[in-house]
Parts: structure tokens; C-alpha cells; sequence
């Protein structure tokens, strides 16, 4: 037998012994995030990229929660731990039969780019509601007990948890491929690090992504500062770029004049695998003699040891016979349920709530959030295998009349484009006039705040 299949030995030794029977060419081809197949070792392909912030996601059907800032609202870590855990289970339960499907895809695997435990301090930052808010504490005890969920407590990892974006990373979306954070320790320490910290040393998160924007002058995925602080914590799972934030070296940063020059400095930093296309240049990297041959292996066990602690390789794990029937079953949506209750902050209530069924014959729904599907699906989400709009509650929970307006766009001037400005007003007041009480539905949704590129105000980039 092998001894990176020797079940008895540790990941760290099972990973080198892989690793050493690997050329430096294959080793090298595994730090990509869409690491190809060594079909002469066993080793299927694998995509490192997965999400499940709030549910699986991107990859079809899946159990969707409130978004993380909806999660964190609830003020209760042991419900946080229960959304992991189920994130996890469905995330096993489509793994196990893509697997046999011999389906490698992104949003695939058991590495899970969750949870983002990045500071919400500014509310133009699109992707505030991918995290846990403003304060360190609360962050961090959500985040904990978001890595546990996902991670588990077996032989091996449910799944492997990543806290990001490591660090200092809150907007603004439009310069983050070029900003430099700069930051007095002090609050570095205290604000912008402390959930890492914690997350490393209590929850032993496996993975830490790096962000996009330099921090006091060091790219972040290639800092020596931050890379120092994940040693001094005793952090041993493995580090991934954001994506394509390696690029951005050369690109934006411009700390490195070059793609070969980029790889090397993240490579030789501590960057296990890149999220992007950068790392295809290390062959060239090692060529010109920038990094070494040792430095790729290194990296690689990383990587392997992650997979290897993930149960890859072993002949059977506890969880490979969860079932597919999990996904999205009643016994999950019943816990999306009691988060979506207990995620509702009410801001001011003059003795208006709750509204009394028998007392009123109308109510008017007015807004562009109302009826719409998009508002309640948020970023980086999967597919609910059903959808109820505001509307469609309200119509199904009372007895009376609804008298439904759209009112306004969600950021345009008009609802039609031959109109003038304003020309769902009218209609949104005579539907007040003729209810007894009104429900309004504003906002905004992920096609016009969210990360950069994925949403579609390209104006604004996301914010």
C-alpha cells in the first residue's frame, strides 16, 4: 500500500508521501484552483471553488437561509452552528453524486469559501450583507460557530471551512483591485483581526483566502505581515488568493512587472493555491529560478493535506452515504424558517403590529421589492425549491382584498421606458387611499448591491 493511503498514518505524512510521488510539473499543476487529475496516482480532478454563506450555493437546489447579516441579527450562535451544519450536510449529500457522476465542476467540491469575516463599516460597501456586521465580537462568535457547522466534529472534515478576506477588506468595490488599506495597528488588531484570530486558534478553520487590496502597503495575499500573523496563530490548513487577485501584482498594485514575477512573490509568501489563471506561470517561475522546486512541493502538501483531512483518499468516510434526499428536505427548510423569523429587526412599532385580520378588509402592497423574486435570494446563493414574495404571503395569509402596486423601479426614473419619471406613482396612491393599512416594500436586491462583476450596475460597481 501506498503510504498516502495508509489511513493509520497523519495528513501531514500522507500528504508528503503523495506529494513525493508527484513531478514537480504535476505538484505544480495542483496549485491552481481547478487542479487537474495525476490519474497515474489515483488523484481526480478537483475545484477548489465552492460558496455556502448562507446555504449552498451555485450549485442548484439547495436550503437557503437569510443572508450572514440577517444571520448575525439573530443574536443566537447555536442557530448559526445548525445553518453550517446543514450548508455542510448538503453540500456532502451533492458531493457523494457528482462524485459518482465522476462531476468535478466548480461549486462541486467540500472546500467552502465561507464565512466572510470581513467588517461592515460602510453601508455603500455592496457586499456588507455577506457578513456578520461591524462588531469584532459579534463577527467572530458567528463566524466560530459557522466554521464548526461546516467543518464538523468526525474522522475527517464534513467540509472545509475558509475565512475571508484576510484582511482589511471592506469596499469600496470600485478601486479594490488597486487599494491600499492603510490601517494604525491598533485598530488592525482590534477590529480587523481579532475574528481571524479567533477562527484560527478556536475554531481551526482549514482554509483563509487573502483579499484584493494591499494592507499598509503589501498586497494581501503576499503580505509578510499577515502571513506572519497566521504563522504565530499556529494556522496549518491552506491559503488561497481571491480570485485573480494575483493578477492584480502586476496589473494594479504594480509591485511585480509581470505574471512569472507575480506567481513567484505569491508563492514564495505562503499562497498555497490560486484562484485565477496566475499560477500557470510558476513553471516559468522555477525556470528563471524565482522560486524553488521545494517551495512548489510545500505548497502542495498544503493542498493535499487539506484533501486528505477532507477523507479524499481514504477507502470510505462517515459521511459519504448521506443522502441526496436531504437536500432542501422539510426538516432543513423548518431551520431556514426559524432564521428568517428570528432574523426580522423591527425598528419602531407605535402600536401598529400586529395587524389585526378582523379589523381590516384591504391592505395595499406597494413597492418594487414586493413581488420579486430576486429580493429574497441575495448574493452568492443557490436555488430554494420555492419561492414566496412578500406579496404572495400577505395574499396567502389573509382573507380580504390586496391591492398590489409596483410604485417605482428599483433605481430607475420609471417603470416603462415610453413614460415620464414617476409613472407608477398615481397608481401607488390610489392603492393607499383605497386600503386601510399599506405594506411597503423597498430596498434593494443583488442585481445593484453586491461584489464587483457580479451584480448588474456596472456604474457602481457592485456599491
Amino acid at each position: 500500500m501506498k503510504n498516502y493511503l495508509n489511513e493509520s498514518l497523519s495528513a501531514q505524512e500522507r500528504a508528503e508521501a503523495l506529494v513525493n510521488e508527484m513531478t514537480v510539473e504535476e505538484a505544480a499543476s495542483q496549485l491552481r484552483y481547478d487542479a487537474p487529475a495525476v490519474e497515474r496516482l489515483g488523484i481526480p480532478a478537483y475545484n477548489w471553488w465552492n460558496e455556502g454563506i448562507h446555504g449552498l450555493a451555485r450549485s442548484g437546489v439547495a436550503t437557503m437561509f437569510p443572508q450572514a447579516i440577517g444571520l448575525a441579527a439573530m443574536f443566537d450562535t447555536d442557530l448559526v452552528f445548525k445553518v453550517a451544519d446543514i450548508t455542510s450536510t448538503e453540500a456532502r449529500a451533492k458531493y457523494n453524486e457528482y462524485s459518482k457522476r465522476d462531476d468535478r465542476d466548480i461549486y462541486k467540491g467540500l472546500t467552502l469559501w465561507a464565512p466572510n469575516i470581513n467588517i461592515f463599516r460602510d453601508p455603500r460597501w455592496g457586499r456588507g450583507h455577506e457578513t456578520y456586521g461591524e462588531d469584532p465580537y459579534l463577527t467572530a462568535e458567528c463566524g466560530e460557530a459557522y466554521v464548526k457547522g461546516l467543518q464538523g466534529s468526525g474522522k475527517v472534515l464534513k467540509t472545509a471551512a475558509c475565512a475571508k478576506h484576510f484582511a482589511v477588506h471592506s469596499g469600496p468595490e470600485a478601486v479594490r483591485h488597486e487599494f491600499n488599506a492603510e490601517v494604525n495597528w491598533k485598530d488592525l488588531e482590534e477590529t480587523y483581526l481579532y475574528a481571524f484570530e479567533e477562527l484560527v486558534k478556536k475554531a481551526k478553520v482549514e482554509g483563509v483566502m487573502g483579499a484584493y487590496n494591499r494592507v499598509n502597503g503589501e498586497p494581501s495575499c503576499a503580505s509578510e505581515f499577515l502571513m506572519g500573523k497566521l504563522d504565530k496563530w499556529g494556522f496549518d490548513g491552506y491559503f488561497v488568493s481571491d480570485c485573480w487577485a494575483i493578477r492584480d501584482f502586476h496589473e494594479h498594485h504594480l509591485v511585480t512587472s509581470s505574471p512569472v514575477e507575480s506567481a513567484a512573490m505569491a508563492l514564495k509568501a505562503g499562497c498555497n493555491v490560486n484562484c485565477g489563471c496566475t499560477y500557470v506561470h510558476l513553471l516559468s517561475a522555477l525556470d528563471k529560478g524565482l522560486v524553488t522546486e521545494d517551495e512548489i512541493r510545500a505548497s502542495c502538501v498544503a493542498l493535499m493535506r487539506t484533501r486528505i483531512r477532507l477523507g479524499m483518499f481514504d477507502k470510505s468516510t462517515e459521511y459519504d452515504n448521506i443522502p441526496y434526499s436531504v437536500v432542501s428536505c422539510p426538516e432543513h427548510k423548518a431551520v431556514s424558517y426559524q432564521c428568517a423569523v428570528k432574523s426580522m429587526v423591527l425598528l419602531k412599532n407605535k402600536g401598529i403590529l400586529p395587524l389585526d385580520k378582523n379589523s381590516i378588509s384591504t391592505i395595499a402592497v406597494i413597492g418594487p421589492n414586493a413581488d420579486s423574486r430576486a429580493a429574497l435570494e441575495g448574493n452568492y446563493n443557490g436555488t430554494a425549491d420555492r419561492y414566496v414574495t412578500f406579496l404572495e404571503g400577505i395574499e396567502d395569509a389573509f382573507d380580504g382584498r390586496v391591492l398590489y402596486a409596483e410604485g417605482c423601479h428599483l433605481y430607475k426614473d420609471r417603470v416603462s421606458g415610453l413614460a415620464q419619471a414617476g409613472d407608477r406613482y398615481a397608481e401607488a396612491e390610489a392603492a393607499a387611499a383605497n386600503s386601510d393599512v399599506v405594506i411597503l416594500c423597498v430596498g434593494l436586491d443583488a442585481t445593484i448591491e453586491g461584489e464587483e462583476g457580479d451584480t448588474g450596475n456596472e456604474f457602481s460597481s457592485g456599491d
